[in-house]
């Protein structure tokens, strides 16, 4: 095996534990372990249990903002395109991991200060990028705050919900994974169906 694909191995074993575990209780022998190596050779690759976890984090959060964030500061691009690619790559991208949510959101609220590395957003200045613009432009009469969140909670709460669901026999959520799917196609137009709405907070 090549020094590439058994740092890979290792790195799917940690991702496994991590997930599983939980960053706390997990550890390098656990690590090594699970990707059926010895412990000294996790050490070798990745030094410390945080400085492959935060690899990744990383690597995860460079796919999903990647191929996100490009698209919400494009200018060449409407409003509603956005929502659409935004959308669809948000929920392939997780679906690959459906996990992936409901543990970031629990060890930030553990570990703020140590994981807020997980969050590049943190650098931007929202009122400044396109698709914050539009949104102005369409709805000067609405917070853009309240078109953010609901966009979020649109796209990353279900995630969560199906997580918490598959631990229930609850019936109308046995095939969370395909509703998931239909939301791609949904969630543009109830984004669509907010702007065009003529409610405003009092």
């Amino acid at each position: 095996m090549t020094e590439t694909a058994t740092e890979e191995k290792i790195k799917e074993a940690a991702r496994i534990v991590f997930m599983e575990k939980g960053y706390a209780a997990a550890g390098m022998r656990d690590i090594a372990t699970k990707a059926g190596v010895n412990l000294s050779l996790v050490n070798y690759y990745f030094r410390s249990k945080k400085n492959i976890f935060q690899i990744i984090m990383l690597e995860k959060m460079h796919i999903i903002f990647g191929n996100i964030i490009p698209y919400m500061v494009d200018e060449n691009t409407t409003l509603e395109e956005k929502l659409n690619h935004i959308a669809t790559v948000y929920i392939d991208t997780i679906s690959e991991d459906p996990n992936l949510p409901m543990f970031v959101f629990s060890e930030f609220q553990k570990n703020p200060e140590d994981f807020s590395f997980l969050f590049p957003i943190k650098k931007i200045n929202f009122n400044e990028i396109s698709i914050i613009k539009q949104f102005k432009t369409i709805r000067p009469d609405i917070n853009p705050a309240h078109f953010m969140l609901n966009f979020l909670g649109l796209t990353i709460f279900p995630f969560i919900a199906a997580h918490l669901f598959s631990k229930m026999n609850t019936g109308i959520f046995d095939n969370i994974q395909t509703v998931i799917k239909e939301r791609k196609s949904f969630i543009p137009l109830w984004m669509k169906s907010i702007l065009e709405t003529n409610l405003t907070a009092k």
